[in-house]
């Protein structure tokens, strides 16, 4: 794939293949502060069939210990992703804050940082997309209790907690 302004072409990991007979109607590129370029393809898929319906419902109870408790009697585990990358994240951090401004270590030093933070990023939202889709397939109605979260975070004992169940 060719760019505007690069000599040359881009090589690309493709995280799927396109559906057949499918041509890309939009196709946004950005680059994250990692220094990770995205590549997002837009295409009408005619092919896409609705999933089908159920009759079950479910109420949710958000939590800090366990993620999730259904109206079921299920408890789903917090999987602390925070928690896991934290001793990394510090060392990181510390090594970018001894670095000198302005100079190339303190450059790579941020990148660190920032893929550090982007894989805590990814790996929250990985959890929470396959959670989320596996509830909503599995019924026809989801009820979630409303929380204050901007005031929950306030709690300086529990903030931590707390945004790392997102």
């Amino acid at each position: 794939m060719f760019l505007a302004k690069c000599e040359t072409a881009l090589p690309i990991r493709w995280s799927r293949p396109l559906p057949e007979g499918c041509e890309p109607s939009t196709v946004t590129v950005k680059l994250d502060h990692s220094g990770r370029w995205h590549i997002c393809l837009l295409v009408d898929n005619p092919n896409i069939q609705p999933l089908p319906t159920c009759t079950k419902s479910l109420g949710l109870d958000v939590g800090i210990t366990s993620l999730l408790t259904t109206s079921d009697g299920d408890k789903i585990a917090n999987p602390r992703h925070f928690k896991r990358h934290r001793r990394k994240l510090k060392r990181v951090q510390k090594s970018l804050s001894r670095k000198q401004k302005g100079s190339n270590n303190r450059q790579k030093a941020r990148i660190q940082v920032a893929r550090t933070y982007s894989r805590l990023y990814n790996s929250r939202k990985d959890f929470l997309h396959k959670l989320t889709t596996q509830l909503v397939r599995e019924n026809q109605t989801i009820v979630v209790e409303d929380l204050a979260v901007k005031n929950m975070v306030k709690n300086r004992k529990l903030a931590i907690s707390i945004s790392d169940a997102s």
